[in-house]
């Protein structure tokens, strides 16, 4: 199986364990023994692990983190936020409690998320989204739900947008695209067939694709000119593909956000006619 952006480090790390390098399960057996600190530094880490500074930016960055900085500070916060509150669900628990606990784990799940996000990343999708003659939405099964929020949310914004539920139709709109537009594409696993047959084709009409999955060693992932990842991890009543929802529904909320403020007074203007129309709608 793919390794997936589990919010906990620990699980994420065993979980690739035995495909890591000699000097990576150095790293790895220091990470998994540590008391729940690690050094202030990157040179501090290199003296107490014992492998060098380059080895580590490695290890860091197959985790899906840019630098020690970010690292270190999902590493430390991860475990503030477990020892402040135990999100599994027990019989006991009042109404307000069972509703904390999940809001807790959401939470947890967004800033793990952010804390994924890199500027450069963000910028180049941006400018794939805002120059793009045509921008279309792809998401099967429960990442539909992902794909028809965005189309929702872009609708606010001087673009051409497409999209479609149904699979046959969506693989006839990748054919209609080209390198001038962009496509986003959603996949919890990145390993669904259909959606990588969606893929091929754009890749095979050269589109532009923004990636959106929790699995950055997926195949989709591959054809992704920019991906962002979602955390997402088992939670007591709810699997990881229904946490991940929670996470890709805010990536597309900040590419919302960042195109809308690209286009300034043009998505002002887009938003103020949306509502105009239904408010004549609900008046008449």
């Amino acid at each position: 199986m793919e390794e997936k952006m589990e919010l906990n480090i620990i699980k994420r790390i065993k979980n690739i364990y035995p495909k890591l390098s000699v000097s990576h399960k150095k790293i790895a057996d220091y990470l998994i023994a540590t008391d729940q600190e690690i050094p202030v530094n990157i040179s501090s880490f290199s003296l107490k692990s014992g492998v060098s500074i380059s080895t580590i930016s490695r290890f860091i960055r197959r985790l899906g983190y840019t630098d020690f900085a970010q690292f270190k500070w999902d590493f430390t916060n991860q475990f503030k936020s477990q020892n402040l509150s135990d999100v599994s669900i027990s019989d006991g628990d009042s109404p307000t409690m069972v509703a904390k606990k999940t809001l807790d784990e959401n939470i947890a799940t967004l800033n793990g998320t952010f804390n994924l996000m890199k500027e450069k990343d963000l910028l180049r999708a941006t400018d794939l989204i805002v120059k793009s003659e045509k921008l279309a939405f792809f998401g099967l099964g429960g990442s539909n739900i992902v794909a028809l929020d965005a189309y929702h949310k872009f609708l606010r914004v001087p673009l051409t947008l497409i999209y479609d539920t149904e699979y046959h139709m969506a693989l006839m709109q990748t054919t209609r695209l080209t390198e001038q537009d962009c496509a986003v594409v959603i996949s919890h696993t990145g390993n669904d067939s259909d959606t990588l047959e969606l893929a091929q084709s754009l890749a095979e009409h050269h589109v532009p694709m923004i990636v959106i999955t929790s699995f950055p060693s997926s195949p989709l992932a591959a054809f992704g000119q920019v991906c962002f990842f979602s955390v997402s991890e088992d939670f007591q009543f709810r699997s990881e593909a229904l946490i991940s929802l929670t996470s890709q529904i805010a990536i597309n909320d900040c590419l919302y956000m960042l195109v809308a403020q690209r286009f300034g007074k043009s998505a002002d203007k887009v938003l103020q006619g949306i509502r105009s129309t239904i408010l004549k709608k609900h008046t008449s």
